[in-house]
């Protein structure tokens, strides 16, 4: 009898256990969703499951019918709806050990980067500037030209001169203990969908998009031809932002990730 309880004991706990676990699954993907267009989606398809059991209940036998050949079909759909999404929680899985807890040293590559970009638009020079976040960006930085240099306007203007050999493409950037470290330039970011964006905006900007669909990472871009900086990041595209502006929205986004791994 004693071992009885303890065998149904057992099985209390590994129900406990993979409830848990489910849970924890539930709430990563959610999580990983949250604020991109793929909440939407997930939205209309609650929607269509509940249209699909009302049909059931009410004896609707061509709704139902109709319902149930396309949810034969439900892990291709979601397959191909969330891939941005199942591809950033699979990068997690290397995640940068990089944590961006030194408020002093983030505030200075802040201020770095602020400064570039607008030293960017005063000559007319578009570039991309990418912070690498959590998700590690090394399968970008093994093919382009990797340096150590510091993020100071001097720098990015050397970089991304239209006559310099490393203005095209993007730099990456790693927050160090002295600010912001440029490690790796002529980086080539993913494009993303034409519908993606307004037709009035580039290849940058779409450059941007692109990374952001896939990965957690911050791109900042000044246009060559609208003298002008905007942020890319989960969120989408910022308006057009000045340097006060810029600094803020920064501090805003990389914050929020801190606060967000400690919690």
């Amino acid at each position: 009898m004693f071992d009885g309880e303890l065998s149904q004991l057992h099985f209390h706990l590994i129900d406990l256990i993979d409830i848990l676990l489910v849970a924890l699954v539930i709430y990563f993907a959610l999580h990983l969703v949250r604020g991109t267009r793929a909440q939407q989606m997930l939205v209309g398809i609650a929607v269509l499951m509940a249209i699909y059991e009302f049909a059931r209940y009410s004896g609707l036998l061509t709704l139902e019918w109709l319902f149930s050949q396309f949810f034969s079909f439900f892990v291709v759909i979601i397959v191909v709806l969330f891939q941005h999404e199942i591809r950033r929680g699979l990068m997690k899985v290397a995640i940068n050990p990089l944590m961006l807890g030194n408020n002093s040293a983030m505030e200075r590559m802040i201020e770095g980067l602020a400064d570039s970009a607008v030293a960017l638009t005063h000559r007319g020079w578009g570039a991309l500037f990418v912070i690498e976040r959590e998700i590690g960006l090394n399968h970008l930085i093994d093919p382009a030209v990797k340096m150590d240099a510091p993020l100071l306007p001097d720098v990015a203007l050397a970089l991304f001169c239209p006559k310099a050999p490393l203005h095209d493409g993007a730099v990456v950037i790693r927050q160090g203990d002295d600010g912001g470290r440029i490690v790796a330039a002529r980086v080539l970011l993913p494009l993303a969908q034409a519908s993606s964006l307004p037709g009035d905006f580039g290849t940058r900007h779409r450059a941007a998009v692109g990374l952001t669909e896939e990965s957690d990472a911050i791109v900042v871009i000044v246009s060559e031809e609208r003298a002008d900086i905007h942020v890319a990041d989960q969120q989408g595209l910022s308006k057009t932002l000045n340097r006060q502006q810029l600094v803020e929205h920064l501090r805003r986004k990389l914050r929020s990730a801190v606060l967000a791994r400690s919690s």
